[in-house]
């Protein structure tokens, strides 16, 4: 259990061990008896001595505080007087009993850990049925009073019921030959959790992280039901086992039964007794008001040791409580409020920084991590009325974990209401009157309108609860609707991944595609959808797909969308459907979001999307950058090499693009270098013919413009209908024959005229 890193280490010593003298020194009325209790208790500890002379004369301020345990204390003085003087006889029974290398039971006797509250602790080697080390802690000689044993009994029972890899374990217990109890637990080799934490100057995140295992710890505890009542840094010890930290609880010796797990022996001599540590003594372990302790009071406990590890000091500054006498300290406890956590670094002045080092951090950004939601988490758990803080040790450690995940935590900062509770509580009488007063004349104001205000509120109530019901019903139909369609989607997906489009269609028209929420998922479906719709023919229905479809892109990338086919999708389906206007909301929404063009891709799809019907001059200037790009990056042929993927296609948006420029001269030229690449399908031909035939039209050569037109017509087939089984998609792409199509419409539109 090592030194500092022991179980009962030199902090027990100072802690737990002087209580119990105090506890009896202080109710021994005779001076000279006193006097020699104190001497053999500190016999070779003369600073120890003056310490506990000074505290018992402070002690004398506040006897009141002890008034209802007097008789027990008595009783107490007067065991542990009978225990001294049968002292002499025990140890020489047993002179050697405790020395390194004697034999307790099954166990050898390697060497003093530590000692505190009556008992010492050994490191012990078990002889059989195994070798290995262990801790010993025995009562130690001249201590074995009724109440040191029963405190000594509850420590062994309430170590005995739990079993969690963060509190020590019993292993044996059994009595010496001298007939003194002792127990054995495992042998946990560790630093106090706040030595462990400076020392390996662990950030604010490992620090809560280990928080977080003492809180499960202690909430294993609560659910055996065992109180700790005792909960401080030097009883928790952090060992480190495959390079991992484990934080481990000890010392139960004053920890309390919530359901009579303990003997009724053991816990008859621990009642009324105010015990604990005062610096983490919570407000009902030292209130005379007879509160019974529960488990927030160990809630309280770990609030101020997460105060320690977060601040670098416990809330309440633990001598100055004991030199401050018992009333006050009492006082300070139950009534003053402790600064908050990033306050009290602040008010450090330099040991702040020398605080900061020892978390990974500097002052200034500490005091930042620890204000706001750290802070509150502190204070909540720090509250005086216990019905205000976390009410489980669990819940503590949830809200710290909300903390760490960045989620919002449950602490908040006090509000209103309870803030002016705590300001009438102080200005009572003031208040009273105040309200008196106040009430008279509300009273006298209220009683001529109380009839007309409860008419007028049933109506309200009356209407709203209509409206809440109105909207529940179309919420509840609402979400149904999206349910089912976001099953249907998904079924949908499937049957399109297996090539069943028309399976896939019956079931979409079972609901409104209106339904579907844009996702990754509705999108997909919507493009294999959409191209099955527009290959028959079926606009509307394409349409409504490609719609949907550009929603659901708007939670892609811009170059995904631009150097994608869905905008020349969606363009042309449209135009197909004759909805003109629809169309140039859409093309002003692709000029505005996508434009200027980053490569030749994007310059070729955006002219194409942008031209399929006369556009305005403003239009066509935003597009003349598009033009350019497009126009540097096609190379002069019939016989280059390296040539772009698709030089041909640039090459038509180009022709498109000078068409509505009124450039007839520079639309040929494009024209035919377009043409210079073969067309197997026909579908650029027929759109190329449909642009020279409204340019010769626009230049009088009415003859050789229906020529051209009619070849164009002759090209352009009409798409498959999905009734006839026989009927089989056109050739190449079905966007590119709408472009055709779209065009051929618009120069027959011309000649008529």
């Amino acid at each position: 259990m090592g030194t500092e890193s022991s179980q009962t280490g030199s902090a027990m010593e100072s802690s737990d061990m002087e209580d119990a003298i105090f506890d009896t020194a202080l109710h021994i009325e005779d001076p000279a008896e006193r006097r020699l209790y104190l001497e053999r208790s500190f016999r070779d500890d003369s600073e120890g001595l003056t310490r506990m002379t000074e505290l018992l004369e402070l002690a004398g301020e506040s006897a009141a505080f002890f008034i209802e345990t007097r008789k027990h204390r008595d009783l107490l003085a007067e065991d542990t007087l009978m225990a001294m003087s049968e002292e002499d006889h025990r140890n020489a029974a047993a002179p050697h009993e405790d020395e390194p290398d004697s034999i307790i039971g099954r166990y050898r006797l390697i060497g003093r850990i530590g000692s505190g509250g009556g008992g010492i602790v050994y490191e012990a080697e078990q002889q059989e049925p195994v070798k290995r080390r262990v801790a010993l802690k025995v009562i130690r000689l001249g201590m074995d009073t009724e109440t040191v044993i029963s405190r000594f009994e509850v420590e062994r029972q309430a170590l005995a019921l739990m079993d969690h890899p963060n509190i020590a374990r019993v292993l044996d217990a059994g009595a010496t030959s001298g007939g003194r109890p002792y127990f054995v637990m495992e042998l946990v080799r560790g630093d106090r959790i706040t030595t462990y934490c400076d020392k390996e100057k662990l950030g604010l995140t490992e620090r809560l992280g280990l928080f977080i295992q003492v809180c499960h710890a202690i909430q294993h505890a609560h659910q055996k039901g065992i109180i700790h009542r005792d909960i401080k840094p030097s009883n928790i010890l952090v060992a480190t086992h495959d390079g991992l930290a484990q934080p481990k609880v000890i010392d139960f010796g004053i920890a309390k039964a919530t359901e009579n797990r303990l003997s009724s022996a053991a816990m008859s001599t621990l009642l009324d007794q105010p015990m604990g540590t005062p610096a983490y003594m919570s407000p009902e372990q030292v209130d005379m008001g007879g509160i019974d302790i529960d488990t927030r009071s160990d809630v309280y406990g770990l609030g101020a040791l997460l105060y320690e590890l977060l601040a670098g000091r416990p809330p309440f500054d633990g001598d100055a409580l004991l030199k401050s006498g018992m009333s006050e300290m009492r006082r300070t406890i139950l009534e003053k409020d402790p600064l908050l956590p990033s306050a009290s670094l602040g008010a450090a002045g330099p040991e702040a920084a020398e605080i900061a080092v020892q978390r990974c951090s500097e002052r200034n950004r500490l005091i930042s991590l620890l204000t706001g939601d750290l802070d509150w988490i502190v204070m909540k758990a720090l509250e005086k009325d216990r019905n205000r803080r976390y009410q489980t040790a669990n819940s503590l450690a949830m809200d710290v974990q909300r903390f760490l995940s960045d989620e919002p935590v449950l602490a908040r900062r006090p509000g209103s209401l309870y803030l002016i509770g705590k300001f009438f509580r102080r200005n009572r009488v003031a208040c009273i009157s105040g309200g008196a007063v106040a009430i008279s004349l509300i009273g006298g104001m209220g009683a001529a309108t109380v009839l007309y205000l409860r008419e007028r509120q049933a109506l309200v109530e009356q209407e709203r609860l209509r409206q809440e019901a109105e909207s529940a019903r179309a919420e509840e139909s609402r979400l149904r609707g999206q349910a089912q369609a976001r099953a249907n989607i998904s079924r949908v997906a499937v049957l399109l991944s297996e090539g069943k489009i028309e399976d896939a269609d019956a079931l979409l028209q079972k609901e409104s595609l209106a339904f579907i929420d844009p996702s990754r998922e509705a999108a997909g479906v919507f493009r294999s959808l959409g191209n099955w719709y527009a290959v028959y023919g079926r606009w509307e229905q394409a349409l409504q797909c490609f719609t949907l479809l550009h929603q659901a892109n708007r939670l892609d990338s811009r170059r995904n969308i631009v150097e994608g086919l869905d905008l020349i999708y969606t363009a042309p389906a449209y135009l197909e459907h004759g909805d003109l206007k629809s169309y140039d909301a859409f093309r002003n929404e692709v000029v505005n979001l996508y434009l200027p063009a980053r490569n030749t891709i994007e310059a070729e799809h955006l002219l194409k999307v942008c031209l399929l019907a006369p556009a305005p001059p403003e239009v066509l200037a935003e597009l003349k950058q598009v033009a350019d790009m497009c126009s540097r990056s096609i190379p002069v042929f019939p016989d280059a090499t390296g040539a772009p993927s698709y030089p041909e296609w640039e090459a038509f948006s180009l022709a498109l693009y000078h068409y509505r420029l009124g450039e007839f001269e520079k639309m040929r030229e494009w024209s035919r270098i377009s043409r210079i690449t073969p067309d197997k399908v026909g579908s650029r031909i027929a759109s190329l013919l449909c642009l020279e035939a409204m340019a010769k039209q626009a230049e009088g050569h009415m003859q050789e413009a229906g020529a051209d037109l009619r070849k164009a017509r002759e090209l352009i087939p009409s798409p498959p209908d999905p009734a006839d089984e026989t009927s089989r998609p056109l050739p190449g792409n079905w966007f590119s024959w709408s472009v055709a199509r779209i065009l051929h419409r618009e120069a027959e539109r011309k000649r008529s005229r």
